[in-house]
């Protein structure tokens, strides 16, 4: 890449997060409906994680739902959407005054917002006079353009903030400063490991909820979550907090990694099979997250052949759906926690391949005899199958808090999400991972 080249490819990176005095920057559809007020109408957000920040934010008139009584937690976020969500979020003065984009009619449902959005310094455009109001909007860009809106500075060394990030890397380097502050006025929010900032993943409707209230408590208008509420612990606290950055603010737990000795290190690309006792199968409606515990199939061993982790330790996650936008892909389960013996070890970079839907002549084919199934998913398959299904009782034992996500669209309203955790749930450790100690000793 020549010189030229790579200084184009800069500019218009910084164009698109607000970092120049051009034209304005990223923002997606949006997410301001006529539709209920309260997180407590909310059908799809009652057990789910984010539901604090959304409910806060529905009570104070900055985010609504849908008409059909849903929010779409899992929803990507618009530039458009994430502009209209600042200009009621934040009533800042204007340090600038806009010209309007050229991509974005005067009618357009978003117009003033995304003006309002440019000239209080949130976000800005791309070259040509674009501002791309359909795109969907990054984590990262949205973390940036928070911290470029409130003026926020990091105190600390940009490299040592950042450092609480397993995927620091993946921060492109004209987000670092941004990000840095961000993480340092605790805005950040990492369900479900709070060790990873997974920044270029398209922003959730959820987390743009997180993100946007955590910088409201900054900004003094809105309070802090209470203490004793479960998702404090997805806030990421920096080193200058003087908490424990690995644990998410917390008070490192029994086993939480304090050494980096080889001997103690699982490798980066290590495979897990598992095994999941309490039924063959598992199934699932797209859209839906479920709490599961599964149990090492056989010993973990380090390079040298030693057992750290042995057979039928328990990995505690979650069955968590994944998104294109608004399209499911597919369910993915992720572990949040390692057991072995009295040690638990949390910030795992564990996680399963995609598991898709099936489609309706595709599940009558599969029997569901000992399975696990969720009343949403239950409701399909009776229609599916033509019959009903007797399920495994294990919805208040092993698959505890169900959270219900997005209302599954059209293509994938008759399919069902059947999970065998033996073949279709393989784990790999997607970073090395340090153990405190060798098994047994």
């Amino acid at each position: 890449m020549t010189g030229f080249s790579r200084w184009t490819a800069k500019s218009t990176a910084l164009l698109a997060l607000g970092l120049t005095t051009v034209v304005a920057a990223p923002v997606v559809a949006p997410i301001v409906m006529t539709a209920p007020a309260s997180a407590a109408e909310l059908s799809d957000v009652r057990d789910h994680w984010a539901r604090p920040f959304i409910e806060k934010l529905a009570d104070e008139n900055i985010i609504t739902g849908f008409p059909d009584g849903t929010y779409k937690p899992n929803q990507a976020v618009t530039r458009a959407q994430f502009a209209a969500i600042v200009r009621k979020a934040f009533n800042k003065d204007r340090i600038r005054s806009s010209r309007g984009f050229a991509d974005v009619s005067s009618n357009y449902w978003a117009a003033s917002a995304i003006d309002a959005a440019y000239e209080t310094g949130f976000l800005s455009g791309y070259p040509n006079n674009q501002f791309r109001p359909d795109e969907q909007i990054p984590r990262v860009q949205v973390l940036v353009s928070l911290s470029s809106g409130l003026t926020l500075k990091a105190d600390q060394a940009t490299a040592s903030t950042l450092g609480v990030y397993a995927d620091a890397r993946q921060i492109p380097t004209y987000a670092t400063e941004g990000v840095a502050a961000a993480t340092e006025d605790n805005i950040v929010v990492n369900y479900p490991n709070v060790s990873y900032l997974n920044p270029n993943d398209v922003a959730t409707r959820a987390e743009v909820a997180a993100f946007v209230y955590q910088a409201l408590v900054k900004s003094g208008r809105l309070q802090p979550l209470a203490t004793q509420i479960d998702v404090n612990r997805y806030i990421v606290k920096s080193n200058t907090s003087g908490t424990n950055a690995n644990t998410g603010g917390q008070p490192p737990s029994t086993g939480t990694q304090t050494t980096q000795n080889p001997e103690l290190r699982i490798a980066q690309g290590t495979k897990v099979n598992v095994k999941y006792e309490a039924s063959d199968k598992v199934v699932v409606a797209p859209g839906e997250s479920i709490n599961m515990t599964v149990t090492t199939a056989s010993d973990i061993k380090n390079s040298q052949g030693k057992v750290l982790v042995p057979a039928n330790s328990r990995l505690e996650g979650q069955l968590i759906p994944r998104y294109s936008g608004s399209t499911f892909l597919g369910t993915q389960f992720v572990a949040q926690r390692l057991l072995v013996g009295t040690q638990t070890y949390n910030n795992l970079n564990v996680t399963s391949p995609l598991v898709t839907a099936k489609a309706p002549e595709e599940a009558k084919r599969q029997s569901l005899e000992d399975t696990a199934i969720t009343a949403a998913a239950r409701t399909i398959a009776d229609t599916v199958l033509g019959r009903s299904v007797k399920p495994a009782d294990i919805l208040t034992t092993i698959l505890t808090g169900r959270t219900p996500g997005t209302t599954p669209t059209t293509n994938t309203q008759n399919q069902l999400v059947i999970i065998d955790p033996e073949t279709d749930l393989p784990l790999t450790f997607g970073s090395d991972f340090y153990l405190s100690a060798i098994a047994g000793s």
